[in-house]
């Protein structure tokens, strides 16, 4: 897998030296996998999200990614071919059972451990360590720190961010004045337990099914992160951009290749526009959540209230954006290595144009996660 973490979560290589019986998986054949996510928008999620306006999030959600399964022929060279399983494929079911010995209907306690994992792994649109690691505790399971390598001052950080965007508003809903403490601690700490009375509270007084707590505040939770991840990515991808507009983009060997100038060209604007758009998505919604979070402040809750109502759908769609953007810096190292000068040869320039493209490609197939 070339896309970086947040796309793929090397299940195979983390399980190097974890005892077995603290493996992810209770089903061996599991732990060594890959997992990895990949784009599926098509016409249901523009649909659906025109027919929103009255109904619950859980009643119009499509998701624009989905998760898949690679497992290898051989472990000890897995870019040497396997097959995948496609999570939530018509046939994903008959799959499990088949390759894995996995029965859905199993009441066995290997059997719903194993489902509750890929349930979390499904539940969030990338697969970053800190929403891993948050996925797995909505579902109360206790999983091997080995496999989330996660800074403790970086999590410890995030979450502070988090808990700092949303008291304010929590504040407001329900009338907590600033300075009273015990109260909001309960209600920052159902942030991460929605279990808590506090959660449901606060989803029912944005008119929110109660039902709805662990996913409204888990899509909350979630724009944030990506909010926090934006700003570390800001700066390599305007580089990117910037080389791209550069002289230095144009290949070393560019005159042995001149035929295929133009198209090059064509391409590299393509791309241009493909990271233009995917950070126009991010800026949208941000900015959509910073006018929402204004008028609410000042006393209009209606635009905040919308907001929550809908924010999976942004969620997801931003995890897409993130993700794509995660891929093209790890993509762009990489190919940069062999640079002289900030210029590439012909064939390496289109390979990485081809990998951007691919990253950025909202209908690309699913073999093409690859």
């Amino acid at each position: 897998m070339t896309g970086g973490s947040s796309v793929s979560f090397h299940v195979l290589q983390l399980s190097q030296g974890i005892e077995p019986e603290k493996l992810l998986f209770k089903t061996a054949a599991l732990n060594n996998c890959i997992v990895f996510k990949y784009p599926n928008f098509n016409d249901e999620l523009d649909s659906a999200a025109e027919s929103s306006e009255d109904m619950l999030p859980s009643e119009v959600f499509v998701r624009p990614i989905e998760t898949g399964l690679y497992v290898p022929h051989t472990t000890t060279a897995p870019r040497a071919g396997g097959y995948a399983v496609y999570m939530r494929g018509k046939n994903y079911k008959a799959v499990l059972d088949e390759l894995f010995g996995i029965d859905m209907a199993s009441q066995e306690e290997a059997t719903l451990h194993d489902l509750a994992v890929l349930d979390a792994i499904d539940s969030i649109p990338s697969l970053d360590a800190f929403l891993l690691k948050i996925g797995f505790e909505a579902e109360r399971l206790s999983i091997d720190p080995r496999y989330l390598k996660i800074n403790e001052d970086e999590e410890a950080q995030i979450r502070l961010l988090i808990g700092g965007r949303i008291e304010p508003i929590i504040r407001k809903a329900l009338g907590i004045p600033e300075g009273v403490g015990q109260r909001i601690e309960r209600f920052l700490q159902a942030i991460w337990h929605t279990d808590m009375p506090e959660a449901r509270l606060f989803v029912t007084a944005f008119g929110i099914e109660q039902s709805e707590a662990e996913p409204v505040f888990g899509a909350w939770k979630g724009i944030t992160f990506y909010e926090y991840q934006l700003r570390r990515l800001a700066p390599p991808i305007r580089n990117i951009v910037k080389w791209l507009k550069s002289p230095d983009c144009l290949p070393i060997d560019l005159r042995a290749h001149k035929m295929f100038e133009t198209n090059l060209l064509m391409y590299i604007e393509k791309v241009g526009k493909q990271i233009e758009g995917a950070l126009n998505d991010i800026r949208s919604i941000l900015g959509e959540y910073e006018t929402c979070f204004r008028t609410f402040m000042e006393g209009n809750p209606h635009p905040f209230r919308e907001f929550l109502r809908t924010v999976r759908q942004k969620y997801w769609l931003m995890g897409y954006c993130i993700s794509a953007l995660n891929s093209l810096v790890h993509t762009y190292s990489r190919f940069m290595r062999q640079a002289v000068d900030k210029k590439l040869f012909f064939e390496s320039m289109y390979d990485m144009l081809r990998q951007f493209d691919v990253a950025l490609d909202r209908r690309r197939e699913q073999r093409a996660a690859f």
